[in-house]
C-alpha cells in the first residue's frame, strides 16, 4: 500500500506540472523549457478538421490573456480577419468604411494624410496585438522630436484612439492602448520678433494702396479684405446682390472651398472648387464698407459691365459673381493667389511678405489702432472666440514701442514743466537753498560714518 500511495502521488505531480488547466481556458500547459503554451480551436477546414492555434508566454496568466482575446475574436467571427490583415490594412478599412462619411472631404483628406505619413509608415506592417501603448507612445514621441506641432501629434493620437475604440466595440481587441499614452498639454514657442507682425506695416500701407490703383481687378478684391476683413474665400464667393451700395454694407453668406474626391484606397484623385457655406456659423455676418471700398466696387461693376458686353455675357446680374473670371465662373484660390504674387513682383512688393491673409490682419490691426472694442472687431472678422481676435489678429508694430515711450516722455515732461512754472522766483531760490543744505548734511553724515 505504501508503494501504491507513492505512485499516486507521483501521478498527481506529473499532471499538475504539465497541464495546469482552468475552466473555459482551452488547453494550457507548461513546457520543459519553462514557457507556457495554450491551444484553442479557431474553426474547421473544408474537410471538417479542426483548426487549432497555439499561443506562448512566459507566465500562465499571459497565455490565458492571449487565449481570451483569441476566443472573443473567434466568437465574433473576427479571428481570420485579424490574422490575415495588418493594423495598417485594418485602419485603412475603418477610415474608408466608417470615418469617411462622418466628416467633410477636406477633413478626411487631412486624416488620411496623417494616417499615411505618421501611422502606416511606422506601424502599418504590425499585427494589432503587437501595437501596445509603448509602440503608440514611441510614434508620438518621434513626431515631437521631428518638430511636428502638438496639434498634429494630437490628431494622430486621436486617430489611434478612435480606431481602437472601434476595435474594442467589435471584439477585434479587448483594450484600447491609446488610453495609456500621454502628450504634453502646452507647447513652448520661440518668440520671433521679426515674423511676429502679420499686418502691412503702417509706413508701407500707402505705397500698397497706390499700387492697387493701377490694377482694376486687385484693387476691389484686396480692399474687400483690407478694408472689410473678408477672408479670400468669402470675397471670391461674393455676388452682386451681396453688395449693398445704398447702406454701404457687404452681406457675407458663402465662401469657396476645395472639395477633394478620393479613389477606393482613400487617395485624392481630383479637387474641385465650389461655393459652399462659410468657414463657421459665426462667419455669416454683415460688414460695413468705408467709402474707399464703395467707390472701388462701383468702378469695378462698371468695368464688369463693359467686359460682359465684349464677351456677350451678363456679369453684373444679382446672382453673378463679383470676382468671377471672364466667363462669370468662380475663380480658384490657387489661381488667384498666383496672379496676386505676380502683381506683387511687378510692383516690387514681394519682399514685404504680403499675402492675402496679411490684408485681413491689416484690417484687424487698423481697428485696434483706432482703439475699437475687441468684441466689435471679433464680430466684424467673424470669429467664434474673442481670444482668436486678440491673440492671432492683434500683432504689434515696432513703431508702437517708440510711440509708447514718447507718451511717457510727454506726460512726465509736462509734469516737470508744470512744477517749475508754479514756483515763483523767490520760492525757486528757497527750494534750491533747501536742496543744497540737504546735500551738505548728507556729506557730513557720510564723513562721520567713515571716521
Amino acid at each position: 500500500s505504501t508503494m501504491l500511495k507513492a505512485r499516486c502521488k507521483m501521478a498527481r505531480k506529473k499532471v499538475v506540472s504539465k497541464t495546469r488547466r482552468g475552466n473555459n481556458e482551452g488547453s494550457i500547459s507548461q513546457r520543459k523549457d519553462g514557457r507556457w503554451v495554450g491551444t484553442i480551436t479557431t474553426g474547421y477546414d473544408e474537410n471538417g478538421k479542426q483548426k487549432r492555434k497555439s499561443v506562448y508566454g512566459k507566465t500562465r496568466l499571459e497565455v490565458l490573456d492571449k487565449l481570451n482575446k483569441m476566443t472573443n475574436r473567434v466568437m465574433a467571427d473576427n479571428y481570420d480577419y485579424t490574422q490575415k490583415n495588418t493594423i495598417g490594412q485594418m485602419m485603412r478599412d475603418w477610415l474608408l468604411v466608417f470615418k469617411k462619411n462622418l466628416v467633410s472631404p477636406r477633413t478626411f483628406e487631412v486624416i488620411m494624410d496623417n494616417f499615411t505619413n505618421h501611422i502606416e509608415t511606422k506601424v502599418g506592417g504590425m499585427k494589432i496585438d503587437e501595437v501596445n501603448n509603448i509602440v503608440i507612445q514611441k510614434v508620438l514621441n518621434e513626431m515631437i522630436s521631428e518638430g511636428y506641432s502638438l496639434a498634429v501629434v494630437r490628431k494622430v493620437k486621436f486617430i489611434f484612439n478612435q480606431f481602437f475604440d472601434y476595435a474594442v466595440q467589435n471584439n477585434i481587441t479587448s483594450f484600447n492602448p491609446t488610453k495609456l499614452t500621454k502628450v504634453k498639454s502646452t507647447e513652448r514657442k520661440i518668440y520671433d520678433s521679426e515674423n511676429k507682425y502679420k499686418a502691412i506695416p503702417q509706413e508701407k500701407r500707402e505705397e500698397f494702396l497706390k499700387c492697387l490703383n493701377e490694377d482694376k481687378f486687385f484693387k476691389p478684391l484686396c480692399l474687400c479684405m483690407m478694408m472689410a476683413g473678408l477672408r479670400t474665400g468669402e470675397a471670391l464667393a461674393l455676388t452682386w446682390e451681396d453688395i449693398d451700395f445704398k447702406n454701404k454694407c457687404i452681406h457675407i453668406r458663402r465662401g469657396i472651398t476645395v472639395v477633394p474626391k478620393f479613389d477606393e484606397n482613400g487617395n485624392v484623385k481630383e479637387r474641385k472648387t465650389v461655393i459652399g457655406d462659410t468657414k463657421t456659423t459665426c462667419s455669416v455676418r454683415d460688414v460695413p464698407m468705408p467709402d474707399i471700398l464703395v467707390e472701388a466696387l462701383e468702378d469695378y461693376k462698371t468695368e464688369r459691365e463693359l467686359q460682359g458686353d465684349l464677351n456677350g455675357k451678363q456679369l453684373t446680374k444679382d446672382n453673378s459673381l463679383v470676382f468671377g473670371n471672364s466667363e462669370g465662373e468662380v475663380r480658384t484660390y490657387h489661381g488667384t493667389k498666383k496672379m496676386f504674387e505676380d502683381f506683387l513682383k511687378r510692383h516690387n512688393l514681394n519682399k514685404l511678405g504680403i499675402h492675402f491673409h496679411t490684408l485681413r490682419h491689416t484690417y484687424s490691426n487698423m481697428l485696434f489702432e483706432a482703439n475699437q472694442n475687441p468684441k466689435v472687431i471679433q464680430a466684424l472678422l467673424g470669429h467664434k472666440s474673442v481670444k482668436t481676435t486678440l491673440t492671432t489678429y492683434n500683432s504689434v508694430d515696432k513703431s508702437y514701442f517708440g510711440q509708447a515711450t514718447e507718451v511717457l516722455n510727454n506726460q512726465f515732461k509736462s509734469q516737470r514743466e508744470k512744477s517749475v512754472q508754479e514756483l515763483e522766483d523767490d520760492e525757486l531760490d528757497e527750494e534750491l537753498e533747501r536742496l543744497l543744505k540737504e546735500k551738505q548734511a548728507r556729506r557730513k553724515r557720510n564723513k562721520d560714518f567713515e571716521m
